[in-house]
């Protein structure tokens, strides 16, 4: 899922980070997943935020789950990137960094507890594990247990339960440095320019 960036000078960069549209779109699918739902069904597990409204808690008899999934600075984050060169000709600029995931899970309805169980519990499996390997995703140990946190609405409750954990991007780059064929060499004196005249690439 890699993508790519043209650069004025013609230098493209190769780039392995997830973009926002498919991290939405991977979490939404394991969630999915996770809660038994086959196949994905994105009314039952949204991806916040939505373009219009808010999370729809007026419907306390249906359960839906909400997932939003936003980068935040780390001490990994910060680590200047890890830069190496290969090749001869043209010489390619390999760059590697972490970026820290937040994912967030919010779960309404009468069974938002259990549904929430079902989603935690699910991050420790091999399975599920390895979907997240595959797109460079590593979740950190013991993420905490999901919070029963009831909201008000219109002078009645309603079921919430709200979880989160932190994951780790490990993302490499690519950028491939330009050779120059040719550079013009000056020669100037006191009396002014002395020579002017081309190097090429041979």
């Amino acid at each position: 899922m890699s993508t790519s960036t043209q650069y004025p000078n013609g230098q493209v960069l190769i780039s392995s980070a997830l973009t926002q549209q498919q991290i939405n779109v991977l979490l939404q699918a394991l969630t999915c997943g996770m809660l038994g739902i086959n196949p994905v069904d994105p009314a039952q597990v949204r991806v916040d935020w939505q373009p219009v409204g808010q999370p729809d808690v007026t419907r306390p008899s249906i359960d839906i789950c909400y997932i939003s999934c936003v980068t935040e600075d780390s001490e990994y984050s910060k680590i200047a990137r890890d830069r190496t060169f290969t090749g001869t000709g043209p010489v390619t600029e390999n760059w590697n960094y972490t970026r820290n995931w937040r994912i967030s899970w919010d779960l309404y309805g009468p069974n938002s507890a259990d549904r929430a169980r079902q989603v935690h519990s699910a991050i420790f499996m091999d399975y599920f594990d390895t979907q997240l390997a595959l797109n460079n995703l590593y979740s950190l140990n013991d993420p905490p247990q999901p919070m029963r946190v009831p909201v008000e609405h219109n002078m009645q409750w309603y079921d919430h339960t709200h979880f989160g954990i932190n994951m780790y991007e490990a993302v490499s780059e690519t950028i491939q440095d330009s050779i120059a064929i040719s550079v013009e060499v000056k020669l100037n004196t006191d009396a002014g320019l002395a020579a002017d005249f081309t190097v090429t690439k041979p």
